[in-house]
């Protein structure tokens, strides 16, 4: 049974807190015209306050790698959302995040009812069966503060790629479009999963699924083009006609019919009329009607501009004093096209042809010659990506299954088995390749890819695998919370297991050649928090708070404050144009925050190590100091508020902590 709360029994002072924080999720929820309303919505943001850094240790059993290459990269063990928090060090600094969340199948994912009310409470719940009538809402209570934690994770040009099917598709996309905004969505890109229909109950074969593809900020992201393969170069040619240039055949028409690109051309060879399409009203040639000209004239014949009565609002491009019946033009016996059809043929037989041409030997429709040298080093991604680029295993050998064997694309599971042998439960998983190319895209040569549900590794074996083909630097950071229904955690029994496999060469397949990576194994305390990162993560909350609040009073404007990463200095957060510091003086709710003697002997000391202005921006609650170069900042009662921290009742536990690292 729902609890419901008792409003009559909260002060007033709590009542217009809740409020005002009502009308502040409403506001930024519906901003840009988007509002999701479902069963327990409760803005993310005031779910991730709730949220404390855990405690973690490293493992060292589980982790593999010399230390300097285990430095690089870790694998969390722990629940996704907590461990986001806690990595709070890494916020807006991750290049991509790539991800595979559960589809909410009925078989793949569980609700912890108690997040309702403590989002800390480690249980992951109960499967979510198909027949709960509230899967939906669940589910997007699940996603809602995990994809605005992953907002916070990516650099300002940073891009996350989200995998998921049919199930799910439409509230997945309307919670992107809520969060990151319809203006960053890159795209969505539907990737074909399998060869051959399976029957269905509705009776259509799903064939296909998705990726949402969202920036956080569109105008600084970048997509990059991925390398061509000697396969699409090998399309090029130039035996047709001893063209110094290799090129290949392409269509000379786009769809859509355009006033000024919808016309007839007249064959200098046949002397037929062609359109861009059967249907003149459908599409427009992809050349200019000037450069159309032109190029026609190249087969050694003059052109004229004629209207026709062919319901197209271009004039035609003809052959000059050729004879019409009405619209068509009159071919019998007609000595103009005997001489334009002599001059096109010895035009073709001297070879290096104008570049739209009429097939091989002049009989077919238009065509253009699209030339190597002018396409980009790289091939532009599109939205479909078809089984040719995904179906075929990467080298695995002996384990490979073909598409007939299971009816459906067995790429990823396959790739899997190579590696750790078969027996691991896992009856999809991705296709390396589909990994690699998203991240080849979005992600620089020496950037940091997150997938926050990492399950059987395949995020980190890709990003592992580019490094080395293309001497790349890449890093990873994958989170793990499923176990088995033994309660082993899939993060130490197969994500880790598939990466050290992959390191080290020694395939359940038969050995590889090692690979010169490694990576961390991290383990959640699930009961225990951190207070530090506690304390931690609320001055980074308050800097955010003080960075969008920074009011220049001298300039009368906002000014920009370029903000240092976070634990860099204990002070010292951000630096403006003018190479002045600001600095804030709050380690904790118990502790003095005062600027007094001691306090700014060290910000000057950060200042010098800076080589900033002697000019200090001081962030404090007292000021008893003060001197030469000196502006203090009262920190408002406002931003502390906002953090609402409350040491009585946050019970941590750093008091005999444990030992950090697990031999």
């Amino acid at each position: 049974m729902e609890e419901h709360m008792d409003y009559d029994q909260l002060p007033r002072s709590t009542l217009i807190r809740m409020l005002q924080e009502h009308d502040a999720a409403q506001r930024v929820a519906g901003k840009d015209g988007i509002v999701m309303s479902y069963t327990g919505r409760t803005a993310p943001w005031q779910i991730i306050r709730q949220v404390k850094p855990k405690l973690s240790k490293i493992v060292k059993r589980h982790s593999a790698g010399d230390e300097s290459h285990q430095a690089q990269n870790e694998l969390w063990d722990g629940e996704n959302l907590s461990t986001m928090v806690t990595l709070y060090k890494h916020r807006g600094q991750v290049d991509l995040i790539v991800t595979d969340p559960p589809y909410n199948t009925g078989e793949d994912f569980r609700y912890n009812d108690k997040w309702d009310k403590d989002p800390n409470d480690p249980d992951l719940g109960d499967l979510v069966p198909k027949d709960d009538g509230s899967r939906h809402s669940k589910w997007l209570k699940f996603m809602t503060p995990r994809i605005w934690m992953m907002r916070e994770m990516l650099k300002p040009g940073g891009v996350i790629a989200i995998c998921i099917d049919h199930r799910e598709l439409y509230r997945l996309g309307m919670l992107m479009d809520e969060i990151f905004k319809e203006d960053n969505r890159i795209g969505i890109i539907n990737w074909q999963k399998s060869y051959s229909p399976r029957s269905a109950n509705k009776g259509i074969s799903t064939a296909t699924e998705y990726v949402l593809v969202y920036a956080k900020d569109s105008n600084r992201a970048k997509t990059r083009l991925m390398e061509r393969t000697d396969a699409m170069n090998d399309r090029y040619q130039s035996e047709a006609d001893n063209d110094p240039n290799e090129w290949k055949s392409g269509d000379a028409s786009a769809p859509e019919y355009r006033k000024t690109g919808t016309f007839a051309i007249q064959s200098p060879f046949t002397g037929e009329l062609y359109y861009p399409s059967g249907n003149p009203k459908s599409s427009h040639w992809r050349l200019e009607s000037s450069e159309m000209k032109k190029l026609l004239e190249s087969w050694g014949s003059s052109y004229v501009y004629r209207a026709l009565d062919d319901e197209c609002d271009a004039k035609a491009i003809v052959l000059k004093g050729c004879k019409f019946d009405g619209k068509n033009p009159i071919l019998d016996d007609s000595l103009l096209l005997r001489k334009a059809r002599k001059a096109a043929l010895e035009r073709l037989e001297s070879g290096g042809w104008p570049t739209l041409y009429f097939g091989l030997t002049g009989e077919t429709g238009p065509q253009l010659k699209r030339y190597l040298k002018d396409v980009k080093k790289g091939k532009v991604p599109m939205t479909y990506w078809a089984d040719e680029d995904y179906e075929v295993p990467l080298d695995i050998g002996t384990q490979s299954w073909d598409h007939e064997e299971s009816g459906h694309s067995q790429t990823g599971v396959s790739e899997l088995d190579a590696v750790v042998g078969k027996g691991h439960d896992f009856k999809t998983v991705k296709p390396l390749r589909l990994i690699k190319k998203i991240i080849q895209i979005w992600c620089k040569s020496d950037g940091v890819v997150l997938d926050p549900f990492a399950g059987s590794g395949t995020t980190g074996h890709a990003v592992i695998e580019l490094n080395k083909d293309s001497g790349a630097n890449r890093r990873f950071i994958l989170i793990e919370q499923g176990n088995t229904d033994k309660g082993d955690h899939y993060a130490r029994t197969l994500t880790a297991e598939r990466l050290k496999r992959v390191v080290t060469g020694d395939w359940a397949s038969g050995n590889r050649d090692p690979l010169p990576s490694g990576f961390r194994f991290i383990e959640l305390r699930r009961e225990r928090i951190d207070a530090e990162a506690v304390n931690a993560l609320a001055r980074e909350e308050m800097i955010d708070l003080l960075l969008t609040s920074y009011w220049d009073k001298n300039e009368k404007a906002k000014s920009y404050l370029r903000r240092l990463p976070a634990g860099s200095h204990r002070h010292l957060f951000a630096v403006n144009p003018k190479d002045e510091g600001f600095f804030l003086i709050w380690d904790a709710p118990d502790q003095k925050s005062a600027l007094n003697r001691e306090a700014f002997k060290r910000i000057v000391e950060e200042a010098k190590a800076a080589n900033l202005a002697t000019r200090y921006h001081v962030y404090a609650s007292l000021a008893p100091y003060t001197g030469t170069g000196i502006e203090f900042y009262k920190i408002p009662d406002s931003v502390l508020e906002h953090i609402g921290f409350n040491p009585r009742s946050d019970a941590y536990n750093n008091e005999n902590t444990e030992e950090q690292t697990d031999a």
